[in-house]
């Protein structure tokens, strides 16, 4: 099994991991490597001397092209369009998607359209083409803009939205450093969070009907809304599955090994990209050249395991920092054969035999947990006994042993469904592999394609006296600062005696629905409810004889929020940033 996963993982040689200054976690300081110009466009943003050192605009030529050349069909239903562009800088994407789309008006709000004038060049000479010395992120100044799109009509809030493709959105969201407001991290941030909530209130763009959005994000921006792991899928993410029918990522930065907000067994992405390939090629499409992603290169060149179900038939792996630094001090030690094994290779050896025996008994329990759900439906006589035989085991393992089981179990059980519950187990093509250094200051950029969809009637506004979508997301507040809870526990803890309505909620219970029978160790827990289960959620709970007032509600659950901050969660474990 080993060798299968070693020659799928690392049959091509290794990329050297760009310095970690660039990959992630962006700081609010700006480095000079950052400053420094890596091409044509960066030299000249430079050199115009009046540059402010918020925004990311340098986007060159290149990679542009070849997100032109990859998803370029997929705006042919927007041709003759309007499209309202946002913060475009010099312009590069801009020009392109308007050969792309051949709009009949193209608003370019850019507030230093001064400074990128010799950038945009004859472009602001097209008839079509209109720009507004006005910030975008301001709703006052961009309602303003709006009324002013005469083919553009707001739509019936209590009408059935439907997709409007005469309207295309394009928002620039790179600030380098993050530029904070009030309690939001990122600027970014606040206005991602305030486009994703106008679907659900059709205001906005989506007043004139569900309306696609292009948004250049940066890396740490894009995994709120496109987790790859359960630990990382909280409430942004939640919310765009509610809202979205579909969240591409068009390009962005790639790397090898993951950080630990996004862990998870490596069967599971293996498995997950190439169900990812096999779309790609139904679909006819190629990755440009130098843009492979290396999940792409890695299972493009190794098919053995293509067409096979991998997760839940192998013992789960993890990728952890530690295995690259035991591989070093492995190969360091065999061509010195007079040294002796150090305390550090000795210490990590030890962890990974560790983690081997931990790995096996994983996959028994996911087996065993499956076997189980099989049985709750076959022969319900049968099943208490086996559950309780079930969650002993797991009542009788090491502490921490059980905090990263919880990881694992969820991360299957998102995958693990007939239409996996992640926007990144569904992507329909991988995405082009992004430089830090291809953007300007260098930093990890992602494009992001945004297709909204007519939300559940329990989870949107559909009138001016319709409180269903205001209930789901107070609801949704308190729901995701408890993620770890069992599903009748986050009820009771929305409002008391609200879990008992748990049993009756069919997709709760029923695996094919996304459900689970199994209580405790097997439990289906709050950060695994997906969006049909959250509906049948909020209609139990608008039928409930005992809901409290809609104002007595939201003063029980705000007095417990926090604005959705990175969470520690005790599935993670001690283990998952390597060994100390």
């Amino acid at each position: 099994m080993f060798i299968a996963f070693k020659n799928a993982r690392s049959s091509l040689p290794r990329r050297i991991r760009p310095s970690t200054s660039l990959i992630r976690h962006a700081s609010s300081k700006i480095t000079s490597e950052q400053l420094e110009p890596s091409n044509e466009l960066s030299e000249r943003l430079r050199d115009t001397g009046l540059w402010q050192w918020t925004r990311v605009a340098g986007r060159p030529k290149a990679p542009i092209d070849d997100i032109a050349q990859y998803i370029g069909p997929s705006f042919d239903r927007h041709k003759g369009c309007d499209i309202v562009d946002i913060n475009p800088g010099p312009g590069l994407w801009s020009r392109t998607l308007h050969d792309l789309v051949q709009p009949r008006k193209h608003i370019l709000m850019e507030p230093d359209i001064e400074l990128y004038r010799p950038f945009l060049g004859d472009f602001l000479d097209k008839p079509n083409v209109e720009a507004v010395p006005k910030a975008g992120i301001l709703w006052k100044d961009l309602n303003s803009i709006l009324e002013s799109l005469p083919h553009q009509t707001i739509r019936d809030p209590a009408a059935e939205p439907k997709r409007n493709d005469t309207l295309l959105v394009n928002v620039n969201l790179c600030y380098c450093p993050p530029k904070k407001y009030q309690s939001f991290e990122c600027v970014s941030t606040m206005v991602l969070y305030q486009l994703m909530s106008s679907i659900r209130t059709a205001s906005l763009f989506q007043q004139y009907g569900l309306v696609r959005m292009l948004v250049w994000i940066s890396d740490d921006g894009k995994r709120r809304l496109l987790p790859r792991s359960a630990i990382r899928r909280k409430r942004s993410a939640f919310e765009a599955e509610l809202s979205l029918e579909w969240l591409h990522e068009i390009c962005g930065h790639d790397v090898e090994v993951e950080d630990r907000y996004e862990l998870r067994d490596e069967w599971i992405n293996m498995e997950s990209g190439y169900n990812c390939l096999k779309r790609m090629k139904q679909a006819g499409l190629t990755m440009p050249k130098g843009r492979e992603t290396i999940m792409y290169n890695n299972l493009s060149a190794n098919q053995k395991l293509a067409n096979k179900k991998l997760a839940g038939f192998q013992p789960p792996r993890h990728n952890r920092p530690f295995r690259e630094e035991l591989e070093g001090l492995e190969t360091a030690f065999a061509e010195d054969e007079a040294s002796e094994a150090s305390y550090r290779l000795k210490m990590l050896r030890y962890r990974e035999k560790y983690d081997a025996v931990d790995s096996q008994l994983f996959l028994e329990l996911l087996q065993r947990r499956d076997a189980l759900m099989k049985l709750w439906k076959k022969s319900p006589t049968q099943f208490p006994a086996a559950e309780a035989e079930f969650n002993a085991r797991l009542d009788g393992v090491k502490k921490n042993t059980r905090k990263e089981w919880l990881m694992v179990r969820d991360n299957y059980h998102l995958f693990r469904q007939k239409k996996p519950t992640l926007f990144w187990d569904r992507r329909p093509f991988e995405p082009l592999a992004a430089r830090a250094d291809e953007f300007y200051p260098r930093m990890p950029c992602a494009l992001l394609d945004l297709q909204p969809k007519a939300m559940s009637k329990y989870t949107r506004q559909h009138g001016p006296t319709s409180r269903n979508g205001t209930i789901s997301d107070t609801m949704l507040r308190y729901w995701f600062q408890h993620m770890l809870a069992p599903i009748q526990s986050a009820m009771d803890g929305a409002w008391p005696g609200f879990g008992d309505c748990a049993a009756d909620i069919a997709s709760l219970h029923d695996p094919k629905l996304g459900g689970s029978p199994v209580s405790g160790h097997g439990a289906l827990v709050a950060r695994c409810v997906t969006e049909e289960q959250w509906a049948d959620i909020i209609k139990a709970y608008l039928e409930w004889p005992f809901a409290p007032e809609y104002t007595t509600l939201v003063g029980r659950l705000m007095d417990d929020y926090d604005v959705d901050p990175p969470q520690e969660d005790e599935s993670k474990g001690t283990a998952m940033g390597g060994v100390a």
